[in-house]
This record gives structure tokens, sequence and C-alpha cells, in this order.
């Protein structure tokens, strides 16, 4: 699991700039409502920075617990640029 989730976060990290580039061709944009609900570039930034808290607060909820994986997922360069600081 923790790879599948390092390579999503760093996926979408680095795409989360184009999502409002007004410079793309439309061939080049995912569709819009591609997440049920989530369809504007601000959606989908929140959407993301939602969904890394909730990453942050499960590594956090399983510091100290042996047999946990969370401590392999890595998401403290995401944490920065989307502004939420690593903790």
């Amino acid at each position: 699991m923790p790879k599948f989730v390092n390579s999503l976060v760093e996926l979408v990290t680095a795409s989360i700039d184009n999502i409002s580039t007004p410079d793309l061709h439309p061939s080049q944009r995912a569709p819009p409502g591609l997440l049920d609900g989530v369809q504007t570039p601000d959606m989908i930034t929140r959407h993301f920075r939602n969904t890394l808290s909730y990453i942050q607060a499960k590594k956090v909820a399983a510091e100290g617990t042996p047999g946990t994986r969370w401590d392999d997922v890595d998401i403290v360069g995401a944490l920065l640029k989307m502004g939420l600081g690593a903790r």
C-alpha cells in the first residue's frame, strides 16, 4: 500500500499546478468531474489538501503502534508544497 500511495501523492503533487493553467490544450486537461462533485481547480486542490490531512492524521494516530505501515507513506514534500507544513 505505501508504494502506491507514495506514487499517487508524487503524481498529484507534480501535476497540481497544471490544473489551473489556461495555456494547456484542452486534450491535455483532465475531464471535468473526474471525481464526482470535484470539478474546479479550487475544488481539486481542496480535495488533495484534505486527503493529505487525512493521511497525516492516520500517520500521527499510528505512531508507536507496531505493525502499521503509515510510517512508510511519505507526504512531507506534498504537505510543504500545499502549504500544510510537515508535522
